[in-house]
């Protein structure tokens, strides 16, 4: 039994008020919505986010691929359906509530960028000068309701990313947009980037606040179909159609693919290892292709090489991978020799301003991007939303650029291309076959929570636990797949945060502290999300966050903060809510979580809670203006 599906405490906003308010609007209400919240940003929340705010409303946006049906069965899972019990009443709800949720699909840096300077015209994928609209799926507008066909949005009401909101709250905003506005019907927006930095107006906008909304498994996709040049014997394979399925990889494997160390499936070289007592431990790269009574043998039969396919827009989905990374390499390189301290986290490296190249095959462009000099050796520069540095990393420790050549890695433009381009058995230009490829993405982007034919399969990953059991194989026992159980339990050591200032909520940031040694390494000091050491956690996880204003302005959506704030405090204590994350193979934060949030940020009276600027209590107190005038 997942731990966040039993005993989920009641918002402010009770589940019997607002199955009140949605009998009240079953008769008073037109079908379709007159008020709405506006948020973006997050690619890996993205899916799930329009499903949970069709439940909350009762209503789906015009075709937006999902349906309410009494066969919802969240621990199949179901993909596509939200849950309507027997007596037809839609997410605990007899009636549309009349207020939609809109949500745009741009990338976790895009959802901070918004966020603050409080612009919605930042919610746009890509990188100045040429921009597109959010992705779809989701869809992100309403159109059979005129106030909510166009883009941008009216206005910026949260923001949502994966990784945490910097210390200091500045961001390079987007201007000279061409078109200006009506953006809904346009394939590319031309823009610049502004010359100087935009600082977070903490005067008019009153204290950040950043709330955790999931705990979010990050898949690690593989395409292992066969080609015309390369069989694929994969010894670990699991279940067809389970999570997890396609192969199962060991830390160090993972560790020596994204360093760029082991650039083919075919390789049987030696790898950095570690044993159960913290002693480097000798091992081949095909040592874990075990399991299913089969001894360890190369995966190919010719030369494969293995393409990586990385998130070229600022992701949070890069910072979750990225934070595993830093967190789990560096340990197993016990003499420094295969230099992953540096190459995983920066410390060390200096470089100059490095052209990483990004081909993207989905959209069928190859361009560069450069990743600004590195001159303090001191300086971390990952875990980041931005994965070229790894690239930049591993090009000034091993002076290989392994963005381009034979086997080059390849970008993608959201979580969506990356899942397009790892299940891709294409050619290319010179007919070489383009099997092979790694990558990583949502959980609902890959199956079985993704149903389609081309979504695909996930990688089920060794952690530490188990390493320190002296599991290295999964002949042994089988490594940990990506579901919302695995999920919760790398949330485990995670705990609520006694503030209420937004740096605290940073939950990447907790620490093991007074633990030692674990498996014959010292942990003291290393992110708890980045190294789970609970058994049974799966170690690619981490979180969404909502990023939020203390004071919202209402002079012209005088319902704005109680329409965020009731549909948090149904977010957050609903267990149909929970149910369809679930469903998408995500899991709800633990009840501790709910309680806090609730009590600081959405009940009236807290002195911190969320406000409008009209009443000028709680979060609005002494704050003239509010977020979002426009």
């Amino acid at each position: 039994m997942i731990r966040s599906s039993i005993g989920r405490m009641r918002g402010s906003v009770s589940l019997l008020a607002l199955s009140a308010i949605a009998l009240f609007g079953a008769e008073t209400q037109p079908a379709v919505a007159q008020t709405a919240i506006y948020g973006g940003g997050s690619t890996q929340v993205s899916l799930v986010m329009r499903q949970v705010m069709d439940c909350y409303n009762a209503q789906t946006l015009t075709n937006d691929g999902y349906s309410f049906s009494s066969s919802f069965d969240a621990t199949l899972p179901t993909p596509g359906l939200l849950p309507e019990s027997w007596d037809g009443a839609i997410c605990g709800q007899v009636g549309a509530l009349g207020m939609v949720g809109l949500y745009a699909a741009v990338g976790s840096d895009a959802g901070q960028r918004a966020f603050i300077t409080n612009d919605p015209k930042q919610l746009l994928r890509g990188s100045a000068p040429s921009l597109s609209l959010p992705a779809v799926p989701p869809v992100f507008l309403e159109g059979s309701v005129p106030a909510f066909a166009t883009y941008p949005y009216a206005r910026v009401d949260f923001g949502a990313g994966d990784s945490p909101l910097p210390n200091t709250l500045t961001a390079t905003a987007l201007t000279n947009f061409i078109p200006a506005s009506n953006w809904q019907d346009r394939n590319a927006i031309a823009a610049s980037n502004a010359t100087s930095a935009t600082a977070y107006n903490l005067a008019a906008f009153g204290p950040a606040i950043q709330l955790p909304l999931i705990e979010a498994p990050v898949a690690i996709v593989v395409n292992t179909s066969n080609t015309p040049v390369a069989i694929w014997t994969v010894n670990s394979a699991g279940e067809t159609g389970a999570p997890g399925s396609a192969i199962q990889l060991s830390t160090a494997q993972l560790c020596a693919i994204f360093s760029g160390e082991v650039r083919d499936w075919s390789s049987t070289a030696a790898i950095a290892a570690l044993d159960n007592a913290g002693q480097a431990r000798v091992q081949t790269f095909m040592d874990d292709n075990t399991g299913n009574g089969a001894a360890a043998q190369a995966y190919v039969s010719n030369s494969l090489p293995i393409q990586v396919a990385f998130r070229s827009d600022g992701s949070g989905t890069s910072y979750i991978l990225t934070n595993f990374l830093a967190n789990s390499c560096p340990q197993l390189d016990v003499d420094g020799s295969h230099n992953y301290a540096k190459i995983f986290t920066g410390v060390g490296v200096t470089f100059p301003n490095t052209a990483v190249t990004l081909n993207n095959q989905v959209s069928g462009t190859t361009t560069t991007t450069t990743v600004a000099a590195k001159t303090n050796a001191s300086a971390a520069n990952l875990p980041s939303t931005t994965f070229a540095n790894l690239i930049a990393n591993i090009k000034a420790v091993k002076s290989v650029d392994v963005s381009t050549g034979t086997g080059g890695w390849l970008a993608g433009n959201g979580t969506g291309d990356v899942a397009t381009t790892v299940n891709s058995n294409a050619q290319d230009a010179n007919g070489n076959y383009l099997g092979g490829r790694i990558g990583y993405v949502s959980n609902d982007f890959a199956k079985p929570y993704n149903p389609a034919d081309g979504a695909p399969v996930s990688a089920s990953i060794q952690n530490d636990e188990q390493r320190s059991r002296g599991i290295y194989h999964p002949d042994q026992e089988s490594f940990i797949a990506p579901t919302p159980a695995s999920a919760d339990l790398a949330f485990q050591s995670v705990t609520v945060p006694t503030t209420t200032n937004y740096q605290a909520w940073n939950l990447y940031n907790q620490t093991y502290a007074g633990v030692g040694q674990f498996g014959g390494v010292t942990v003291d000091g290393k992110s708890q999300l980045g190294l789970p050491i609970t058994a049974g956690a799966y170690p690619v996880t981490g979180t969404t966050f909502a990023y939020l204003y203390s004071c919202y302005n209402t002079s012209s959506a005088p319902t704005r903060v109680t329409d965020i704030t009731n549909f948090l405090s149904w977010f957050y204590a609903s267990q149909d809510a929970a149910n369809v994350l679930q469903n998408n193979g995500f899991n709800a934060l633990n009840g501790n979580f709910a309680t806090a949030i609730n009590a600081s940020y959405l009940t009236a009276g807290s002195g911190v809670a969320i406000s409008g600027s009209s009443t000028q209590v709680d979060g609005c107190s002494s704050v003239a203006v509010g977020a979002g005038a426009q």
